[in-house]
């Protein structure tokens, strides 16, 4: 009996990670961005930064792109703190990347945030479902996209420690950024009031592409109504911005620094003030007890509807990697400005202009003085000196004789008028 009961518990144990990789579910189309969103936070719902949790999901997202045929690999790094006593504290995490070679040389990298809080804070609440239904999202994205043709290898990429504020850095994320033709990102997909498509602050060519993607689709992913710069937030000495909204809080915001183009699916209520929450009647969810897939199915109508949504992201990640207009689209991306630049270049013309006015201001200032330097000079030189008496010519030809006229009744007609 007991034999039985092991056997038994062990049959459902390697059924359920069937079923999560999607082994059993292929033979019946693969399991939907919902399903999977489901099945992750189900069995990794204690998944806190730099914790033996976020470990374990790493373990299991790596296992499941391998299933689907990428390559893996998992740069791990250390965060060094300090606790609340001054003492020095250490934390590991990683990365976990996946990468399809098409032999195109160029790649399109996807992905997002897997992990769940900061273990200081949030202990116990929820179940990070506002990244898992991203993880969920990617995972169906990289299962499709293992098997159809691009114009561009695919990468897939799962952040971790991403609430290490100032942590990321491009240029050791494990991918040479010089070989990403585009970042997509996912950020709390249908955890939030609406969806959005956010490319730049400035018209970039692959937010045409995609919204053009959207219509086709007939998706409901809005534009977003206004890029606030309300709410000052800083990452770090690397941080490419000086401001912040709804669609630069994720990793996204250091690709786009690095001049790499960019686009965001990010879940959210843009029109809040700060643009930082996700749901306007509810506020920011991460990190919360409303941070669970119920919750969250509530807040939006029900399970068929944060379906839906999930699922019109990703086939237009899908058909928007796959089509033909990318290469274009990205090829003239490439040359067009982008936000963080100009935000850059608007800060050194800024300090530039202020230098400038000052300068000029002091050089007025030493014209004026060198100009009222010479009046006194000359005043003073050439027509004043010690004793000087300004009327003293006049009075001289006044006393000579020679230099009077008589008019015809005699008068003196030097001070005539």
């Amino acid at each position: 009996m007991k034999k039985f009961f092991v056997m038994t518990l062990l049959i459902a144990f390697i059924l359920s990670i069937f079923t999560f990789t999607g082994v059993t579910a292929a033979a019946e189309g693969g399991m939907t961005p919902y399903e999977r969103a489901n099945a992750y936070a189900t069995m990794h719902a204690r998944r806190d930064i730099l914790s033996g949790g976020e470990e374990a999901s790493a373990a299991t997202l790596s296992a499941v792109l391998a299933g689907f045929g990428y390559e893996i690999s998992t740069p791990a790094f250390t965060y060094y703190g300090e606790s609340s006593t001054g003492s020095k504290l250490s934390y590991n995490y990683k990365h976990v990347l996946g990468y399809k070679d098409n032999g195109k040389g160029k790649c399109v990298l996807i992905g997002c945030y897997y992990g769940g809080y900061e273990p200081q804070d949030s202990y116990g609440v929820g179940n990070g479902a506002s990244a898992a239904l991203s993880v969920g999202t990617v995972l169906y994205i990289a299962e499709a996209l293992s098997t159809q043709a691009s114009d561009y290898d695919v990468a897939i990429a799962f952040w971790g420690g991403m609430e290490i504020a100032g942590d990321f850095n491009v240029k050791k994320c494990g991918i040479d950024i010089g070989r990403v033709a585009l970042y997509i990102n996912l950020d709390c997909v249908a955890a939030g009031d609406y969806d959005y498509l956010y490319a730049d602050d400035l018209p970039r060519s692959q937010e045409k592409y995609f919204r053009s993607v959207i219509s086709s689709l007939g998706v409901s992913i809005l534009e977003p109504p206004v890029y606030k710069r309300t709410a000052s937030l800083s990452y770090g000495d690397d941080d490419p911005y000086t401001y912040t909204h709804l669609g630069l809080l994720s990793v996204n915001r250091f690709f786009m620094g690095a001049e790499v183009p960019c686009v965001n699916f990010v879940g959210g209520s843009w029109e809040n003030d700060t643009g930082i929450y996700r749901y306007a009647g509810k506020g920011d969810i991460e990190g919360t007890s409303l941070d669970t897939i119920t919750s969250i199915d509530g807040l939006n109508g029900g399970a068929d509807k944060t379906a839906d949504r999930l699922l019109g992201v990703a086939n237009v990640v899908i058909k928007g990697v796959t089509g033909e207009g990318l290469s274009d689209a990205l090829t003239q991306a490439a040359k067009e400005t982008s936000s963080a630049s100009l935000d850059n270049s608007l800060a050194f013309y800024l300090v530039s202009l202020i230098g400038t006015a000052i300068l000029i201001g002091v050089l007025i200032f030493l014209l004026a003085k060198q100009g009222k330097d010479r009046r006194d000079a000359v005043w003073e030189v050439k027509v004043g000196g010690e004793g000087f008496d300004p009327f003293s010519d006049l009075n001289d030809r006044a006393d000579d004789p020679s230099d009077k006229r008589d008019d015809d009744d005699g008068g003196d007609d030097v001070f005539r008028f």
